[in-house]
């Protein structure tokens, strides 16, 4: 992997990940991926487990979660399933958030927001309540 979108990329995860652990989050683990699925980042809080999606977009990109759907919310929830089947965690509590991530011209980010429930206009979201 390389190239200047990947190191965009990586940057925008590395401010997201600075955002979180500032708002109280505590970092479990990045770029959970399996296959047909990628969990940008795996956090906690008090409220329990969060699973990120991190989006970022350059100037006059228009907002990064705008480009959220139906597809990516099938995909993470099975990356979220996965996770959990995976660390004996099937009952707990948990949410998604997403990060966006305003980049500048030169690629580097310049400011983050931290976006709760970002799916709950989709009838068929699951909230793990």
């Amino acid at each position: 992997m390389g190239g200047a979108s990947y190191a965009r990329g990586q940057q925008a995860e590395e401010a997201a990940r600075q955002a979180l652990a500032a708002a109280g989050f505590r970092i479990l683990e990045s770029n959970y991926r399996v296959v047909g699925a990628e969990i940008d980042v795996v956090c906690r809080d008090a409220d329990g487990l969060v699973f990120v999606e991190v989006r970022a977009r350059g100037p006059g990109g228009g907002a990064p979660s705008a480009s959220l759907g139906r597809s990516k919310l099938s995909h993470l929830m099975r990356g979220v399933r996965c996770w959990l089947a995976r660390h004996g965690q099937a009952r707990a509590d948990w949410r998604f958030v997403v990060v966006e991530v305003a980049l500048a011209h030169d690629g580097h980010p310049v400011s983050t927001e931290i976006i709760e429930e970002p799916f709950v206009h989709f009838p068929e979201f699951h909230h793990g309540d």
